[in-house]
């Protein structure tokens, strides 16, 4: 699963002068939850890349209410086309998420011990995700989720999944209204396509209140995961 991520500056700056040509002009988090919200990139009505705010645990356009009852802030990409939550978004709704790293946690016997994963040349991370818009009463909600897949032999000492990492190249067919399911599917794949570092921080982060660079500040030796070729 991937449950906790870090929003930052460095490396986020240059990802957005890269992908839309603007300033990235959020603050630091060092430790996103579900349900808060979160800048991802989508295509726009007039075909070029945006980035919107959306809230990290996707509502179906269907949904009678927002809630959090059932797990939506990950997606199975197993199931992505036979779920009624996921079905229509995977083939009109689907997003880029680009982060600074992520957190998993490695069960110990009782013990839940975090890790902080990021690139090893720090250049930010694109997630595939899918996205919904409902419509309350009063409100418009816009949502997404982060899709998993199993996780490769090489962070399996972590977890038994990891989040979809895209390559720069697969944006242009993930983003895309008119690709075909079949070419989506070959780019929900386990990969790794940049070399990552799995850092041992402090259960610090474990707490979702608890911000600032502490969060990923090593308390061990980062293991070195190398990249698919």
């Amino acid at each position: 699963m991937c449950g906790r991520i870090n929003v930052s500056a460095d490396p986020l700056a240059e990802l957005y002068l890269e992908l839309l040509d603007q300033k990235f002009s959020g603050e630091d988090r060092y430790n996103v939850a579900p349900t808060e919200q979160v800048s991802v990139i989508r295509r726009s009505r007039e075909g070029g890349l945006v980035a919107r705010d959306k809230r990290w645990w996707l509502t179906p356009y269907w949904s009678k209410e927002l809630s959090t009852r059932y797990s939506m802030f990950n997606a199975k990409s197993e199931t992505l086309e036979s779920s009624r939550a996921y079905r229509q978004p995977f083939l009109r709704r689907r997003c880029v998420v680009p982060i600074s790293g992520f957190y998993e946690w490695l069960k110990d016997g009782e013990r839940r011990l975090p890790y902080y994963i990021r690139p090893a040349g720090n250049e930010g991370l694109l997630l595939a995700g899918l996205w919904d818009r409902w419509r309350g009463a009063d409100e418009v909600v816009e949502s997404f989720t982060i899709i998993t897949t199993a996780v490769h032999d090489r962070l399996a000492f972590i977890h038994n999944r990891q989040p979809v990492i895209l390559r720069r190249a697969d944006l242009e067919c993930w983003l895309d209204e008119a690709s075909e399911p079949e070419q989506l599917r070959e780019l929900l794949t386990t990969t790794l396509p940049t070399a990552l570092l799995a850092i041992p921080v402090s259960t610090y982060v474990s707490n979702s209140r608890n911000e600032g660079p502490r969060c990923i500040e090593p308390i061990a030796a980062a293991v070195e995961v190398s990249a698919d070729p």
